[in-house]
């Protein structure tokens, strides 16, 4: 059983039992989001997905989206060192957590604005919402390996490589959705192109950009 102590060099057991609270409550709230979840390797039924009739508040998970949250800010944190161990478990990954969730709502709430133009918001939820199931898998799967490395910790090169990897998994979660908008939101290419380039690409370089400061 680990102990929390050292709290002023880490805050792992706080970052464990937080993240074990929102599998726990996800467990009674929504249990088939959990497994879904869970069952990383099992891909989504897109027609499937799509066919379904829209319901924003089943579509929308708070839980799930503060656990990506907070993933996202600790994979940050192991770009920003270069390296990987128990002290990566931080304040600062709740800052980059909360810039995250700022940054979804905000892109989301333009995304939807622009999609009401087209009078196709709930397609476009529908694959957003495709997008997020797929992303909250890769947020298991890291969230495992992060809290489960935390003490052996790795250095520099294998610390670099694996915030790539999850940098590389969410472009690719991206671009294999791309398809989908071409086919399903039934709006000229040309707007869907300067969206893609607007919502996906823009903010990745504006990202990029940051962290390098």
């Amino acid at each position: 059983m680990y102990e929390l102590r050292e709290l002023s060099d880490h805050y792992y057991g706080l970052y464990l039992v937080l993240a074990l609270t929102l599998l726990s409550a996800l467990k009674l709230v929504n249990p088939w989001r959990l497994n879904s979840m869970m069952c990383f390797w099992v891909e989504i039924g897109k027609i499937e997905e799509l066919n379904k009739p829209f319901n924003l508040s089943k579509m929308v998970s708070i839980l799930t989206f503060v656990l990506r949250s907070l993933i996202f800010g600790l994979v940050v944190r192991v770009f920003q060192n270069k390296s990987f161990h128990i002290s990566s478990f931080d304040q600062e990954v709740l800052y980059y957590g909360g810039g995250f969730m700022i940054f979804w709502v905000l892109k989301t709430f333009l995304e939807g604005g622009f999609m009401s133009f087209f009078r196709r918001q709930e397609v476009f939820f529908k694959i957003i919402h495709i997008r997020t199931l797929k992303k909250e898998k890769l947020t298991f799967f890291y969230g495992c390996l992060l809290f489960g490395l935390a003490f052996s910790g790795f250095g520099e090169i294998p610390s670099i490589v694996f915030a790539l990897g999850y940098s590389l998994i969410v472009m690719a979660i991206h671009l294999n959705l791309i398809k989908l908008y071409f086919k399903h939101l039934n709006v000229m290419p040309v707007y869907i192109i300067l969206y893609i380039c607007a919502s996906e690409i823009a903010p990745l370089w504006i990202v990029l950009h940051i962290l390098k400061f």
